[in-house]
């Protein structure tokens, strides 16, 4: 087997716990929350922070909360939800994550593994759903909304002797307590609760940090929270800006945030690689005639600049990019960013280089719930495209005999709550992760992941097909939301792909069609411009990997069924499911290519 360790870590008490670093903050006035407040941008220092989640948590204790007992949060990222997260740790509960668009029926499943006792919704309407999984399972005992005053509600419940009793529950705090149970996605069968504890993720964040500390290492570090707080990514970034002592802006909404990007102007950003390629898709829209040559320009001067050493007219031509393109990327952004800290899937390396040329340096990393997000990053200094990093300081990544990837060292999880079976199929004898990935090493340690293990698809004719290579090209189409490449047991390979609606309106303006037609996804410009996309990433793998077939279906997958994960990952039985006439149309002797 392949293994590299990473290097010698930063030491982390074993007394130390979530909240320690709020603590030690809890006189300062300096701000550290920023928000939107009705109509205006509020300041929350650490002072107000620390008095806050304090007075929350005696809240909770008063309301029968004991040591260890589950407190669910459902609700979009907002402040509310990182002080009742906090207010949980202290009170020595356990938080655990909910997505917004969770189902009823997942819901169910989540409150009924971890027998929550309390759930604080973001809203009635998330209530509703919370209150009819309930009656399927009943749990949990009380319900709260966010936007109802419920953490008013709760500071009002807290007396000194519930206050004397945090205390106590604070100074037992150590880094066995365990601090969530994190629900896994899940794009195969149901969720499954990572058990994590204070020291997984104290220790993750502080390795994290030390890993990527150009980044953190302003005078003032800052970001804007757009990203779920139920993902464990955002998590870990929301606990390195509070150990950092960088400002925590939160999004109101996806709406917003060219506006909230202003306000807050952050130095970092964290997202998932559709929010950068939405980035770049939105600029290269609004570029048409002379300003969309220039754009084309700028995408050519990017990869110049990346690839080689740069000469006097690669200079000139980069000088003139960054005053009519890149500059202006910048500025949506709020003019101050500096870093982009992307992960949760493939970014195009091509991508990466535009960025890079905009002046954001992208930071990727590899990882997953049951390893406390991060196992590997990049270092700002050291990174290498097309790769997720080298293994965090104290982690040690192994690439065994199949090629899937292993994760060994203090951020792996406890186990899946209630579920030994898929604990032991999960953890080995030895404390490595299966992660289910498949990856490579290089040399120097950088890590490659080339797709999963249980999605390879293995055709009649026995070849091996890794399908993520050629979802990944696709997906790099502005036209194409989402490709799911098909053909387990099958003759060849095919695809289901699915259209941006919003791109498909700018298609069609674009080439003349009729925008408001219900098959616009069937004209056959729309259908050549697929073409071409397949065309593209066919070049990329060999004949018999190739895609021979695909269908255009006529809406996006939806998270609502079960169709993509909370986290957007496509769920393939569904969809295989859902979609079935299509695939068999596919496959049908009479089926003609690309239709």
């Amino acid at each position: 087997m392949q293994r590299v360790a990473g290097p010698t870590p930063e030491t982390v008490d074993a007394h130390e716990h979530l909240t320690t670093s709020l603590w030690q903050r809890s006189e300062d006035r300096s701000e550290v929350l920023r928000f939107h407040d009705g109509d205006r941008w509020v300041a929350m220092s650490w002072a107000e922070l620390a008095a806050r989640v304090r007075a929350v948590a005696a809240g909770l204790i008063a309301s029968g909360l004991g040591p260890g007992d589950p407190v669910a949060i459902m609700s979009p990222t907002r402040p509310e939800w990182t002080i009742a997260d906090l207010a949980v740790l202290a009170a020595a509960g356990v938080t655990v994550p909910m997505y917004e668009s969770d189902s009823t029926q997942r819901c169910a499943w989540v409150l009924g593994n971890t027998e929550a006792r309390l759930v604080l919704a973001g809203s009635n309407e998330l209530a509703g759903r919370v209150a009819a999984a309930r009656d399927e399972v009943g749990r949990p005992e009380e319900l709260l909304v966010l936007d109802e005053g419920a953490l008013d509600d709760l500071a009002a419940r807290g007396d000194d002797d519930c206050l004397a009793e945090l205390e106590r529950r604070l100074e037992e705090l150590s880094g066995d307590t365990v601090a969530s149970i994190v629900h896994t996605s899940g794009t195969t069968g149901r969720p499954k609760g990572c058990v994590l504890t204070h020291h997984n993720l104290v220790w993750t964040t502080r390795q994290a940090l030390a890993a990527i500390e150009e980044a953190f290492g302003e005078e003032r570090p800052s970001t804007l929270l757009f990203l779920p707080l139920a993902h464990v990514f955002a998590r870990i970034i929301q606990f390195a800006c509070l150990e950092q002592g960088a400002l925590l802006g939160y999004a109101r909404s996806r709406e917003h945030l060219p506006e909230d990007l202003q306000a807050v102007q952050p130095r970092f950003l964290l997202g998932v690689p559709r929010v950068f390629e939405k980035l770049h898709e939105t600029a290269s829209e609004q570029a048409s005639g002379i300003a969309g040559r220039i754009f084309d320009l700028a995408e050519d001067v990017a990869l110049e600049l990346a690839t080689e050493e740069p000469g006097p007219m690669t200079r000139l031509k980069g000088h003139l990019a960054d005053l009519l393109v890149y500059r202006r990327i910048r500025d949506s952004l709020g003019g101050q960013v500096r870093y982009a800290l992307s992960g949760g899937g493939p970014i195009s390396d091509e991508l990466v280089h535009f960025l890079g040329a905009s002046g954001l340096t992208v930071i990727q990393g590899y990882g997953l719930t049951e390893a406390s997000a991060p196992a590997t990053i990049d270092s700002p200094e050291e990174i290498r495209v097309g790769t997720v990093g080298r293994p965090l300081p104290g982690v040690e990544v192994g690439v065994d005999d199949r090629g899937e990837v292993l994760v060994r060292g203090p951020n792996v999880f406890q186990g899946y709550h209630r579920d030994p079976d898929a604990t032991a199929e999960t953890l080995d004898e030895e404390g490595w992760l299966h992660t289910g990935d498949l990856g490579e090493l290089d040399s120097d340690g950088y890590l490659h992941i080339t797709g999963r293990l249980k999605e390879v698809i293995v055709t009649a004719g026995g070849k091996n097909v890794a399908p993520e290579p050629l979802e990944e090209q696709l997906r790099a189409h502005p036209l194409i939301a989402e490709p799911v490449v098909i053909g387990d047991r099958r003759p060849f390979i095919a695809a289901l792909i699915t259209i941006d609606p919003e791109r498909l309106e700018s298609f069609a303006r674009d080439h003349g069609l009729p925008a408001e037609a219900e098959d616009l996804h069937e004209h056959d410009r729309v259908k050549g411009e697929v073409a071409q996309a397949v065309e593209e990433a066919n070049r990329q793998v060999s004949r018999a990997e190739s895609i021979r077939e695909f269908r255009i279906l006529e809406r996006p997958f939806r998270v609502e069924d079960d169709e993509l994960t909370p986290t957007r990952k496509p769920r393939r039985a569904t969809i295989l499911e859902h979609f079935s006439d299509s695939v068999a149309d596919i496959y049908s002797e009479e089926a003609e290519p690309g239709s």
